[in-house]
Parts: structure tokens; sequence; C-alpha cells
């Protein structure tokens, strides 16, 4: 994929990022993987898939899958309120407005708080809103909306951490690392303390990362059950659906500015969201196809596509002091692909699957022995 390095190698050369790293893979092949530029601001170390980045937000689908395997596991249900695990739900309430002295106005919340809705972004949580997890009352815990009637993109993942913390017996850290990375070998991927339930402080490189993309794409029972799995790549808020761009119209406090990393891109696209991901219900002009999955965090980026089976990812760092240009060179890097992809240039070597690791060698007059015709 020529047209790829070229692309990724102006992008450098013109001081748009520092360094960048690629990969892509279509229908089981692996069709492209490079890294170009530098390491640090310094210009020592070249970029590499197995270069780490920080990846805040993009700490969210692998919660979200975390928090799953605990729901094929029968340990969690999607829709049971979370007052059980979480009594710091009890009582929520929602702000209504403030009276003449401008003191809030609260009044006491009907609907629940489930795991869905913290998966979906609709439970209406503030970010901060269980900081900590220490308290155990919900007298002073407040919603922004009613549970499931809003999509705000805002403090679900700190209970998300809290609730897998609190059912496995577990940190997030040590549940992920046995239960998500160590079966896909993604060895460099962790937080940098011992538990860190919000995303921040998430690292991974982009090989371990894609990994993690690629086994979702493929659906297989590896990390979810596939019906868990379809959950990751389907609309599940109905008829809400995510802003295309940035408004401060319906806030009312700070907390309510519905910001998300994607919000930038596809403006022509409606967006729903899935558990983890973004959902574009729309074709993109010369990218990805109509049902495709984006998360991103801050200069990093990765996509799905489950209609022709593409999955890509691209990791930046902005040079120091200069502008994020990070996001016109995912959405270009995007239409490369593709446009590759549709004059038949995306190759590459299919990745074995675990029977053909097994049997690889075995003569026809073996394969009689075992399995005579």
């Amino acid at each position: 994929m020529d047209n790829v390095d070229g692309l990724l190698e102006r992008a450098v050369g013109a001081g748009h990022v520092s360094g960048v790293v690629a990969m892509v893979a279509a229908r089981g092949c692996v069709a492209y993987s490079g890294g170009h530029g530098s390491c640090s601001s310094g210009g020592a170390g070249g970029m590499t898939v197995d270069t780490v980045f920080p990846l805040s937000s993009m700490a969210r689908p692998v919660l979200t899958v975390a928090a799953l395997r605990l729901v094929d596991s029968g340990l969690l249900r999607l829709d049971e309120p979370l007052q059980t695990v979480l009594p710091e739900l009890t009582g929520l309430r929602r702000l209504t407005g403030f009276d003449s002295a401008w003191n809030p106005v609260h009044r006491p919340v009907r609907g629940a708080v489930t795991l869905r809705r913290l998966l979906n972004h609709t439970s209406g949580l503030l970010d901060g809103a269980l900081a900590g997890g220490a308290r155990r009352t919900g007298s002073s815990v407040s919603v922004s909306f009613e549970p499931g009637s809003r999509w705000l993109y805002g403090g679900d993942m700190s209970p998300v951490g809290l609730v897998i913390e609190r059912v496995s017996g577990m940190s997030v850290a040590d549940y992920l690392r046995k239960g998500v990375f160590d079966a896909l070998d993604m060895r460099h991927t962790g937080f940098d303390a011992v538990s860190s339930t919000g995303g921040v402080g998430f690292y991974s490189t982009p090989r371990d990362y894609f990994a993690f993309v690629e086994a979702l794409l493929r659906c297989d029972g590896t990390l979810l059950s596939r019906e868990s799995g379809e959950l990751v790549r389907r609309n599940q808020i109905g008829s809400l659906s995510a802003p295309r761009v940035l408004g401060a119209g319906p806030v009312r406090v700070p907390g309510e500015m519905n910001f998300y990393p994607e919000i930038r891109l596809y403006p022509e696209s409606e967006r729903k969201w899935s558990l983890g991901f973004m959902v574009n219900l729309t074709a993109i002009p010369g990218g990805p196809g109509a049902g495709s999955l984006t998360c991103a965090s801050s200069g990093a980026y990765c996509w799905m596509d489950p209609t022709s089976g593409v999955a890509g990812l691209l990791f930046a760092r902005r040079p120091v002091g200069g502008p994020d240009l990070s996001e016109k060179l995912f959405g270009d890097f995007q239409r490369s692909v593709y446009a590759a992809w549709t004059t038949g240039l995306v190759g590459g070597r299919r990745r074995k699957n675990v029977f053909e690791h097994l049997f690889q060698g075995w003569s026809s007059d073996v394969w009689a022995t075992w399995w005579p015709m």
C-alpha cells in the first residue's frame, strides 16, 4: 500500500505530526503495518507498532468488553438496576433548575441506572459523580436527566470500572490483564496505577490495540459470546442520536457539554452508539460503509467496518506547540485504504487460525489415516 506510506511520510515531513503508526487488516489479511517519524520531540527513536501511546478515551471499548464478559458469565445483567452493586446510586436526584436564591432544585429520579445505560452513555451521570467510589449513600449523587432519555458522553466509564471491581473482586487492571490482555497477547497494555476505573492512565501499543480490534471484528467468541459481540456492533440507543457538531444549546452546567473524541469525524453521517463505539448509519464517501464503528482518543483512532471486513487504526503524536491535525490525517488515511481496497491493491498475509497452526505440514496420507473418506 504505497499510497498509505506516501501519505504518512508527507504528514511527518510537513510537520503535521511528529510521528505516526498505522495498521490495516482486510478480511483476515494483514494489509498494512508501518510507522514514520520519531517517538519524541528530540527526534530520538523511530515510531513502530510497539511504540507505547497514551489512549485515555480508547479504554472505553476495553472496559465495555470487560463488563460484558461478566454478563456472559452470568454475574451481571444488562438491564437490572445497579444499586445492589453500587449503593451510591440509591436515591438518585435530577437537577430541575434553581430557586429565586439560585439554590439548586432537585427531584427524585424515576428511571434506573443500568449497565446498558452506562455502556451506551444514557445514564445521565456527570463526570466525577462517583469519584473514588468512597461514598456508599446516594443522597448527594445527581443525574442531569432521566436515565435512558438522552445521550450524553459524560461520567459513565468510572462507574463501569467500579462495577467490574466489585463484581469480580479484582482491580480493573488485574481483571483486564487476566480476562482480556493475556488472551490476546497484549503484553504492553495496561494502566499506570494499580487501579484506574475511568480510563485515565491507560496505555497501549498499536500492535496490542489492533489485536483487540481484530478480535472484535471477527466476533468469533475469543472475547465475548456472539450475542454480546453483536451489542458492540449494533445501535444500542434506539431513536436517540449522538450530536454531529459541538453545541452549547441544551447545556445547563459545564458537565453537560456533549463533547466526545469522535465528534468532528464524519459530520455528514447520523451517529448512533453501540456499547463501546460510535456507529455511523450511513456510508462515508470514499471511506467506511454503513454500520462502521469508530473509537478515538487524543491523536489516536481506530475503526471496524463489518460489512467490508476492514479494520484499521492510526496513532499519531502532534508536534510540540503545534495544532492537532491528526483528525484530517485519519480521514485521509481511511480514504487511501479504501481507494486501495476498491482497486484490489489491499493485500497481505492471511493470519492462520488455530486449526491451521495445529495441523500445519500434514500430508494427504496423514489426513487419510485419521479421517478416512
